[in-house]
Formats: structure tokens, C-alpha cells, sequence
């Protein structure tokens, strides 16, 4: 089961589901974060992050960064820089070594615009 919401600009979207899936929007880019493969488990992960502009087309050279964060155990996770694609997605690979609740910051500076959305996960 996927949760999809929309948001605008600076405005944090909190998605939890059995397969955690994000999509945000400001008002010239969107942003889709999924974990590959779906749900996430304990170890290490890869989360995929499509960015598009508002007519749909792919954007490339952006720079996508992940941090992490425990809520529930009060503490901070890794930071991953993900890898351009360079097909309007960007991959980075994370190390959620804990079951438990993670929250994920997605931010993406492309264009001269920047979108950040959140993503919660339960890790089994």
C-alpha cells in the first residue's frame, strides 16, 4: 500500500505506511522518495528520489540530500548525499542498522528552487 501527499514549498509531509513511499511538490519542482525494495528493512537500504519540474520533465543536476533520524531513541542517523542519475533521479544508499521508527529529511536544492519533505518509516 503506497500514501502519496502533496505539499508546498518549506511545508513537512509525515508519511508512514507498510511501504513507504513520498511525493512533494512546491510550485516549479516535485519530488517522489521510495526505498528500493519496498518496505525498508534493517541494514542497508537504497532510497530513490525522482525530481521533475512543473511540466513533468525529468531534472537532472540537482543535489538531493537524506539525513535520519531516530525519534523514538532520540537520535540521529546517517546523511547521505545521493548520486545524480542523470535522468531526473537520484539514488543513495543508507545504513538504518536500528528496528525501529526513522524519520528520513529529503531536501533538493535544483533549478535555483529547493523542496524539503519528510518520510517515517517503521524498520523491521
Amino acid at each position: 500500500m503506497k500514501k502519496i501527499f502533496s505539499l508546498t514549498l518549506a511545508t513537512i509531509v509525515t508519511v508512514t505506511c507498510v511501504a513507504p513511499t513520498l511525493a512533494a511538490s512546491s510550485s516549479s519542482l516535485t519530488v517522489a522518495a521510495a526505498f528500493q525494495p519496498n518496505p525498508p528493512k534493517q541494514g542497508m537500504e537504497t532510497i530513490v528520489v525522482t525530481v521533475k519540474d512543473r511540466s513533468g520533465k525529468p531534472v537532472k543536476g540537482g543535489v538531493v540530500t537524506i539525513g535520519s533520524n531516530m525519534p523514538t531513541m532520540s537520535m540521529s542517523g546517517p546523511t547521505s548525499k545521493a548520486r545524480d542519475n542523470g535522468n531526473g533521479t537520484y539514488t543513495a544508499k543508507t545504513n538504518v542498522n536500528f528496528a525501529t521508527k526513522w524519520t528520513f529529511d529529503v531536501m533538493v536544492a535544483a533549478r535555483g528552487q529547493k523542496a524539503h519533505a519528510q518520510l517515517t518509516a517503521d524498520v523491521k
